[in-house]
């Protein structure tokens, strides 16, 4: 009796409709099932739509990227849409003719049952419909996701069909360095995308027998050609297995669990050997699978090579490599691994561009003369006074006008002012919609839609008040030495600009605050996306999720949106390829605001080089240059190197020759501060050459520590104008220091270089030996034992005031350095820091006065200190030591005759020795506090005076 039995119903009762077999009727199509079809035609109408809509809104953003008829960025669009495309539909039919060929071969492999099934009741027809659609649909399904994946593998395949050799061979495989950064990792992805499709198809083949099997009284019956179908998938799969451990076998130049990084002894001489074994084991087990369907009906063969291969697998990769680690390696490791140490010297210089610092020799001498001081005038003129945190709050300050205005970043660069070079700093304002007290639609899209200029400063001048001395300032823009007009001003793209806008509507732009009113303005640039029809405004408002673009009012035909306006969205989506320095920096060109993003071309699979978080390569092969005003984007190719070359012969309109780069803007190329850093972390280490001396490890540096705002952290790298040893003039340097590890003396420095035909080079300085210098972490020291200055601050840092102690810096002079530090003073309910005094430090000689020339005069015995207990220091040879002061000697004068004060006079001192002592250090110190409030009072009346 059949489970759907009508005779007693059965625990369920009797059949569903679709089900029943009909009484002198054909079968029918179930209602539910065209519903279901209904509903998943639906479905993949609205996903191709969706599909279809994202690539138009892509096409319409491409086209309004650049100027007027430029059409490099379509031809990037076009070039990376059509790779994606045929490859999703390549891999989207393979998989599909693949997976479909097995579930067909598979119903018609698997034996007769579905008429002959226990279930009486059930129509056979009906299970077949059900089974076909639910085949159908799920081999269309993994089609897709098979298919989306190809698809999103396009930089691998297209890298890997251009790749560019770099002429670089490295030693364990006698592999071009190209093999491992564009072959290899296409390998794998095509390896592993034919494994995941056998492995699917076999899956989908065993469903069928499977419910073959269930539908025939539980019989387990495998037929021969069953077998043989499974077997050969299953043998497929064990070859492209064994072809993924053969390809693992060049992973092991990139190992990262040796001695370095890289191939070690082990590895070669263990683990790469019976991975060569693995691989045949591998190949014969596959072979065994396949061949023993065709001579047997048992599985020993296949069971035999498969154990086989598991016990070499556990034996050959664990056991023995940990036996020749432990008897072999460690007992002689210097002599084992100081080939493989050499190769991960050799490449990770290559790939980090450490090879090709220049490393000289620097005197380093006690202190500076001064007629070093005297030699190099535009030196000291430039020294940086103006510390990038506390000068971010006071721009805040005195130069964000409205509330919507913000400042968030300060950069330095160098301007050429009356026929001389000048540091500045520059920090443009920008426009934060979030900071707006009333928020909606209108406000967000069609007005508040852009920041309003920069703010320029000399890096060392301030006013009486201790503020920034601006050269360029305001709304509108004031300023002759950096001129900014008022349409170059408008910040409509930067790092803000983080939601999208539209321009040249009904309602005018909010431009900027004229008194208690407001200046408007409306876009006068023809870029953006022109919304001139409803079909573009359907597709927009749905890829943004905003209705208001279909049914506003206040949108015309010559509106434009403007979309992706911060520059990491903006040249992400162009060129996804590059990574972005952290970084960028604003520069006025032709009184407008330009941005200039450094870009990178990087690696994680540099074979032997040494890894910082995920890369092991890396180059400033690409300068992105973005109008703040019009979002014009160019990429200026910097170099020829081997990955940014591939890209160029995949996109041959994306890049812009370096030499057609505006000298202008040449002027003001930067060493890269992110690149410089990752490259100074390594060069701690691997400015060591000799593979012994390497793996002792005793002549490992470190980066010196400063401190800020009573915090220990590491220093810096600082952008500097100075004249580097052996060259003739100035220029704008990028400069860290470097200490002996776990010391804090100075053992040597960086420069990263800007200017000219030596951009982009590094040189180093090491000093000798046998010679003491003082690190950033011993003046600090030393500033904090000098009595007169350590009083001066604490009286500071207390009562509703802060000191805050700006960047430490190590400056070059002649054949010595000198240190500066700037010293600010901010109220605690207050964020308006004011540069009070300046720290100068020339070998045992420290001061800290209101100026940095009056510093520089102290130490070098030129001026008289106007605090106790500074001058110039004896010298010392323990740089730990506390210094002994010897004051500035006092001139002698004629006494100026005083009228007799008319205060009771106070009564004589009495005590002891240190009851007396006592008492004079707290009258100097309240005499101290009077002469600091007496120069604030003449300031301020100075300050009335002049308004």
């Amino acid at each position: 009796m059949g489970f759907f039995d009508d005779g007693d119903r059965g625990p369920l009762g009797p059949p569903p409709e679709p089900f029943r077999i009909g009484e002198g009727r054909p079968p029918q199509s179930p209602i539910a099932l065209r519903w279901i079809g209904l509903a998943a035609g639906l479905l993949v109408t609205f996903i191709a739509l969706n599909v279809a809509k994202s690539l138009y809104v892509d096409w319409l953003w491409f086209d309004s990227v650049g100027s007027t008829g430029d059409d490099s960025y379509l031809s990037v669009f076009r070039r990376i849409v059509g790779m994606r495309v045929g490859l999703f539909f390549a891999g989207a039919i393979i998989s599909a003719s693949v997976i479909g060929f097995n579930i067909w071969l598979a119903r018609r492999l698997s034996p007769p049952g579905f008429e002959e099934s226990f279930i009486e009741e059930v129509d056979p027809a009906a299970i077949r419909r059900l089974v076909t659609i639910g085949l159908v649909a799920g081999t269309l399904f993994m089609a897709i996701v098979f298919g989306a994946t190809a698809g999103g593998a396009w930089e691998v395949i297209l890298s890997w069909l251009n790749g560019v050799e770099f002429g670089v061979t490295e030693s364990a495989f006698d592999r071009d360095v190209s093999f491992y950064l564009f072959n290899l990792p296409a390998y794998h992805f095509i390896q592993g995308w034919i494994l995941a499709l056998l492995i699917v198809s076999l899956i989908g083949a065993g469903i069928v027998y499977g419910l073959t099997m269930s539908l025939q009284r539980f019989e387990i019956r495998i037929t021969q050609p069953m077998r043989l179908h499974l077997s050969i998938m299953v043998g497929l799969g064990l070859l492209v297995i064994a072809v993924g451990t053969w390809l693992s076998t060049f992973d092991l130049a990139t190992s990262p669990g040796g001695i370095v990084y890289g191939a070690t002894y082990t590895d070669i001489h263990a683990r790469l050997p019976v991975r060569y074994i693995l691989v045949g084991l591998g190949a014969f087990a596959g072979l065994a699978t396949i061949a023993n369907a065709f001579i047997s009906q048992g599985y020993r063969l296949p069971s035999f090579a498969l154990g086989l291969w598991a016990i070499a697998g556990i034996l050959g990769g664990a056991i023995y490599p940990q036996f020749v680690q432990s008897f072999q390696v460690d007992p002689n490791e210097i002599e084992k691994e100081e080939q493989f140490i050499a190769r991960n010297i050799a490449m990770t210089r290559l790939a980090w561009g450490l090879d090709r610092i220049e490393e000289t020799t620097f005197p380093a001498e006690p202190a500076t003369t001064l007629q070093d001081v005297r030699d190099n005038p535009d030196t000291i003129d430039n020294i940086r006074l103006l510390d990038t945190r506390p000068l971010l709050d006071t721009f805040n300050q005195i130069q964000s006008i409205r509330p919507l205005y913000l400042f968030t970043d300060v950069d330095v660069d160098r301007y050429t002012i009356d026929g001389k070079l000048r540091q500045v700093m520059v920090s443009p304002r920008e426009l934060d919609i979030s900071r707006a007290s009333d928020r909606n639609w209108t406000r967000e899209r069609l007005q508040l839609t852009h920041g309003f200029g920069a703010v320029v400063a000399p890096v060392n001048e301030v006013t009486t008040e201790g503020l920034p001395d601006l050269l360029t300032k305001d709304i509108p823009p004031i300023g002759d030495d950096v001129p900014l007009t008022i349409e170059g001003s408008r910040i409509y793209f930067g790092q803000l600009t983080d939601h999208y806008v539209i321009v040249n509507t009904n309602v005018p732009e909010f431009d900027y605050p004229v008194g208690e009113s407001n200046a408007e303005t409306q876009y006068g640039e023809d870029r953006g996306i022109r919304l001139s029809s409803f079909l573009r405004r359907f597709a927009l408002g749905w890829e943004l999720g905003d209705t208001n673009i279909l049914i506003s009012g206040q949108i015309g035909s010559g509106s434009r949106l403007l979309m992706d306006r911060t520059l990491s969205d903006r040249i992400t989506k162009i060129a996804p390829f590059l990574s972005l320095d952290r970084d960028p920096y604003l520069v006025v060109i032709d009184d407008r605001l330009t941005w200039v993003q450094d870009a990178y071309t990087t690696a994680d699979s540099f074979p032997y080089s040494q890894p910082r978080g995920s890369l092991n390569y890396i180059r400033n092969s690409v300068k992105v240059t973005v109008d703040a005003l019009t979002g014009d984007t160019t990429f200026y190719q910097m170099e020829n190197e081997p990955i940014v070359e591939t890209w160029a012969k995949i996109f041959p309109d994306l890049f812009t020759p370096a030499s057609e780069m505006p000298p202008e803007l040449v002027e003001h190329l930067r060493y890269p501060e992110d690149m410089f850093r990752l490259q100074a972390e390594l060069y701690l280490r691997y400015h060591i050459r000799d593979p012994r001396v390497f793996f002792v490890g005793e002549d490992l540096w470190a980066i010196p520590t400063e401190r800020f705002r009573d915090q220990e952290q590491q220093v810096d790298p600082y952008y500097i104008v100075m004249k580097l040893p052996g060259e003739e003039s100035e220029e704008f340097v990028l400069v860290l220091p470097f200490t002996p590890r776990n010391k804090q003396n100075t053992v040597a420095w960086l420069a990263g270089r800007s200017d000219g035909d030596k951009y982009g080079t590094l040189r180093a300085f090491r000093f000798p030996t046998d010679d003491l210098v003082f690190g950033p972490a011993q003046i600090e020291a030393r500033i904090d034992q000098n009595p007169g200055i350590s009083q001066q601050l604490t009286l500071w840092d207390q009562s509703g005031s802060q000191v805050i102690r700006g960047n430490l810096l190590m400056i070059p002079i002649g054949e010595s350095f000198i240190f500066v530090e700037p010293i600010y003073l901010q109220a605690v309910n207050s964020r308006l820091p004011e540069l009070k005094r300046v720290v100068v430090a020339n070998g045992n000689s420290i001061a800290m006065e209101e100026t940095f020339e009056r510093s520089l005069d102290v130490v070098f015995g030129l001026a008289q200190s106007s605090l106790p207990g500074t001058g110039q220091f004896t010298p010392t040879t323990d740089p730990n030591a506390t210094p002994t002061v010897t004051p500035t000697p006092v001139p002698t004068t004629t006494p100026t005759p005083v009228a007799p004060t008319l205060t009771p006079t106070a009564p004589p001192p009495a005590g002891s020795l240190a009851e007396l002592l006592n008492q004079a250090r707290q009258s100097a110190d309240e005499a101290q506090a009077d002469l600091d409030r007496l120069r604030q009072i003449i300031e301020e009346i100075e300050r009335l005076q002049g308004q």
